[in-house]
């Protein structure tokens, strides 16, 4: 009698993403001031409130056009009723 072990497979089921609306005022180091906001796609179980917090920094001293910005306000929920 010959047994076969048992192949386990491994699958992976990453969540959808959950659309979340993030609101953040910022100030740079020269003065300007705003408040801005918009979605951002997150993974429940791989993004978390801090790489969400990290991206939405990154992208608005992008588009200000530096990285001296002090974030006065941050606040970031799912995009639902």
């Amino acid at each position: 009698m010959t047994t076969t072990p048992a192949t386990a497979q491994s699958v992976v089921v990453r969540p959808e993403p959950v659309v979340h609306h993030w609101i953040m005022t910022v100030q740079t180091a020269n003065g300007m001031q705003g408040t801005y906001d918009g979605p951002i796609s997150v993974v429940p179980g791989v993004d978390t409130r801090t790489s969400s917090y990290t991206e939405v920094r990154a992208f608005l001293a992008e588009q200000m056009g530096t990285e001296r910005l002090t974030v006065l306000f941050f606040a970031l929920e799912p995009d639902a009723l």
